[in-house]
């Protein structure tokens, strides 16, 4: 028996966290905590269950080539030679007779590290290609990181805090967060517990009592759901008319505030936005939100720790600027225990090379690659055609429009797309409009998938490629945050006749005749050997032992020599300050969330109420495959008040539509959430009929038209109807 380090490499937030796997015999028997990852970098129940998906008998073992229609299920199983010869076959054809942008790429991060990162190896092999057209943004946290882009500039990745710095917090305000199902890193729920332990004051800002507002023992301050933005106007026009808000040192660190400051205190309309005009709104107490407004005062140092949950609803950007807004007035930007109000992960981590989406062949032709980083479009599209100036295609879309785009070509600038190519992801599932989503993929020519399990978007794919799992690859993990990366072994063998995305990408490669482009002529040990080198890692071999490096003596609470000296240490922003601007700052938004009132307000006869779409702790995403032969339906989640107003039972199913679409659901009454408000968890597999989920897909109800300034994906606060089916039978 021999205890092997090893990480899930999940996009879940949490992305690397410190797991020992027990091998018998080449066989997994359990999963452990890494003890050398200390006290507070903890896994989550997830990843001591990892195991058991790759014991899984449903698992891909072999290619498939679809015999019936899409959606159908019907597969035959094909070789290894004739799944490559097909897929690398038809992206020639096509390629040729339609160009490279005929290809959408809507790869994902299922699978993360420095080298089997499942979205970079699909760009990468694109790139080797000659281009395609890419999503653009993601759906985690589009709407934050335009905000807190146009905020910090490109210091944003300078802007978050190491957990550890709780530790200095003497009030925490957790505001749509959910740390303890939705993860912000591995490390942030023991400093919070530690926090509790201590007697911090902890608040919870959330439509729901969440799971994590539960263990904290936080006080819960319900908020109607998609209404976060008019709290922080109410609680900054308190903070602007206290005696303590020093304008001076505001304008020291930024500029354009003045100008929410007039929108706040009613200068722009006329109409203030103090807690009574907020309450009404927001189903907050005015007397509440003066009180909740003082502790950032009062309780120094103040922390905000934002979820991405107040940022995937209608404006949510303007939830990130009231954050940065609020830290900034009180004076909790720039000291331990206090915030910028940014996502906690924007921050450096330890230095380790990964695989670039850009072979560096291509940077040899005349391309400049200084002046590019991770989230900057890699090619400016100069030649639409065949970007020949720049030797690529890259068109890109916004992710949450990719089936749109594919129905709209032109609309877009493109031409007809006519492949799909999937690899880490489930976007027909994912994706916002799942109605939609089928269309896109019945109306292309071609679509391929990389999978573990033949999941939604596998069954409307012509070829399905079974991949190895984390268990089976050697990599390098990089936390989503933290200072440590981890280190995994290939612990067991590969599934005969499944293989990993690199082997794939690197066959097709060889195929089309770039191999040498892709893999630079390195095999997988040699990349990982080759970014260990280049690592601040001193002792490799005791790295590659304890599979844990963890880099000591940094407690950030963002951008710190900035506040410590703005003037030397100017931020990267055309001004070196914190920009403040808002297309909502005008007359006419007041309108709207003033007409937002007599939406909140729903009438018992209509059986209005507002969905909520979150992570649960069980599963990640839709890697859910104990679900795939959709049984039952979901969970829909209702107050018992409104359970009693629609005469439900608990058990019963229940119809839930919009414009959009329509679901089936189970009722169960739930006491730890707001009146007229619902939740069904994000990630159940879709399996529409006649215009209705069966399953209860939440996606049926979303739509791809997105918030108004980043065409983000809007997930919370979508307002639907609740039937009963015999109601809606007519019994």
């Amino acid at each position: 028996m021999a205890l092997l380090p090893f990480f899930c490499g999940k996009d879940c937030g949490g992305d690397a966290c410190p797991l020992l796997a027990e091998v018998e015999d080449g066989n997994i028997k359990g999963m452990h905590l890494n003890p050398v990852a200390g006290q507070f970098i903890r896994p989550c129940g997830k990843g001591f269950r990892a195991h058991q998906d790759h014991i899984s008998p449903k698992r891909l073992r072999t290619p498939l080539l679809r015999t019936g229609s899409r959606g159908s299920g019907q597969f035959r199983e094909i070789s290894w030679d004739e799944a490559l010869s097909l897929v690398a076959q038809k992206l020639n054809e096509i390629r040729s007779e339609s160009g490279p942008g005929s290809v959408l790429c809507i790869a994902s991060s299922g699978s993360t590290g420095a080298l089997h990162n499942s979205q970079t190896l699909a760009r990468r092999f694109f790139n080797s290609i000659g281009g395609c057209v890419n999503v653009e943004g993601n759906y985690s946290c589009n709407a934050a990181t335009y905000a807190l882009k146009r905020l910090f500039g490109t210091s944003k990745g300078n802007s978050g805090f190491d957990a550890e710095t709780i530790r200095h917090s003497n009030f925490i305000v957790l505001w749509g967060s959910n740390p303890f199902e939705a993860r912000l890193g591995a490390e942030l729920p023991a400093y919070l517990i530690e926090a509790k332990n201590r007697g911090t004051r902890i608040i919870s800002i959330d439509p729901r009592q969440s799971l994590s507002a539960r263990i904290l023992n936080a006080e819960w301050i319900g908020i109607r759901p998609g209404t976060d933005a008019v709290l922080g106007y109410a609680l900054l026009f308190e903070i602007l008319k206290d005696a303590r808000f020093n304008q001076e040192f505001i304008s020291k660190y930024a500029i354009g505030f003045e100008l929410l400051a007039d929108y706040v205190l009613g200068k722009t309309d006329r109409i203030a936005k103090d807690p009574q005009w907020a309450s009404s709104i927001c189903g907050i107490d005015a007397k509440m939100i003066v009180k909740l407004a003082s502790f950032f005062w009062n309780e120094k140092p103040a922390i905000i720790i934002p979820g991405y949950s107040i940022q995937r609803v209608a404006y949510g950007e303007e939830a990130f600027r009231l954050t940065v807004a609020i830290q900034l007035a009180t004076r909790n930007s720039g000291m331990l225990g206090g915030s910028t109000g940014s996502i906690n992960n924007c921050l450096p981590g330890v230095k380790v090379e990964t695989l670039e989406e850009l072979p560096s062949s291509l940077t040899k032709q005349g391309s400049v690659r200084g002046s590019l980083t991770r989230e900057t479009q890699l090619w400016k599209d100069r030649d639409i055609s065949l970007g020949a100036e720049a030797g690529l295609f890259n068109k890109r879309v916004p992710v949450l429009r990719w089936a749109d785009a594919v129905l709209n070509p032109s609309s877009y600038g493109l031409r007809p797309i006519r492949v799909l190519y999937s690899a880490g992801g489930n976007f027909l599932n994912q994706g916002a409009n799942v109605t939609k989503n089928i269309r896109a993929f019945e109306s292309v020519d071609f679509a391929v998938c990389h999978e573990l399990f033949l999941t939604p978007t596998a069954n409307y794919c012509d070829v399905v490629l079974p991949v190895s799992d984390a268990f089976e690859k050697e990599d390098i993990g990089i936390p989503w945050a933290g200072n440590y990366v981890l280190y995994k072994p290939e612990i067991c063998r590969a599934l005969p006749n499944t293989h990993s995305d690199y082997w794939i990408f690197s066959q097709l490669s060889e195929r089309i005749g770039v191999e040498p482009i892709f893999t630079e002529e390195r095999t997988e040990s040699q990349w990982i050997d080759h970014f260990l080198a280049e690592s601040e890692i001193d002792d490799i071999d005791a790295f590659k032992r304890h599979g844990i490096f963890i880099k000591k003596g940094q407690l950030r609470a963002g951008l710190d020599d900035f506040f410590a000296n703005p003037v030397d240490h100017p931020i990267g922003t055309k001004s070196g300050k914190i920009e403040f601007a808002s297309p909502l700052w005008n007359s006419s938004m007041a309108s709207h969330w003033q007409g937002s009132i007599k939406e909140c307000f729903r009438q018992e006869s209509c059986r209005r109420f507002w969905l909520l779409t979150p992570k649960v702790s069980r599963f990640i995403h839709s890697q859910r495959i104990e679900q795939e032969d959709r049984s039952e339906c979901a969970q829909i989640h209702i107050h018992p008040e409104d359970m009693a107003s629609l005469g439900a039972q608990k058990g019963e199913i229940l119809k839930i539509w919009n414009s959009n679409g329509a679901l089936l659901a189970s009722a169960i009454s739930d006491v730890w959430l707001q009146p007229g408000t619902v939740w069904i968890e994000e990630g159940i597999w879709t399996m529409p009929i006649d215009g209705v989920d069966l399953c209860g897909n939440p996606n049926m109800l979303t739509s791809d038209e997105g918030t108004l300034e980043s065409i983000s994906n809007i997930m919370h606060g979508i307002p639907i109807q609740i039937e009963r089916i015999a109601e809606a039978n007519g019994q």
